[in-house]
């Protein structure tokens, strides 16, 4: 009996991790979406690249449209045929914020047209405020 009693609270102390799914250029407009998604550690937000040539660069909330040093980035995944490309990122550190954008350029900027998304974005540190 105690064996079973501390089974159930070991199972129940347990937490599987999440899966989120992002959809990038959906109706071949320059967005990510959902905006923001607010996930734990060992969740992971799943990029679907659904139109055009687009990617998922880290940055910063001090600067939106520059890749971060040292941050995670997809490349540029172009979708051909219809065909979406997925990339994945697992969130090791849920305590604070991660901030990314597009880095195409061409043939316009699309994180100054607002093509920016967020994890666990904070009161203090905003996706509106983020966003461009």
């Amino acid at each position: 009996m105690i064996f079973a009693i501390s089974f159930a609270l070991a199972s129940a102390l347990v937490t599987s991790a999440a899966d989120f799914n992002v959809t990038v250029g959906a109706n071949n407009q320059l967005v990510f979406d959902p905006t923001s998604v607010t996930v734990q550690n060992g969740d992971t937000v799943h990029f679907e690249f659904v139109s055009k040539n687009h990617s998922a660069t880290q940055s910063t909330f001090a600067n939106p449209c520059a890749r971060a040093d040292g941050g995670v980035d997809s490349g540029f995944l172009n979708v051909a045929d219809n065909v979406p490309s997925v990339w994945s990122f697992t969130v090791n550190d849920a305590s604070s914020p991660f901030w990314f954008h597009c880095a195409q350029t061409s043939p316009a900027n699309h994180c100054q047209t607002g093509m920016v998304f967020a994890i666990n974005p904070t009161a203090d540190k905003s996706f509106d405020a983020f966003h461009c």
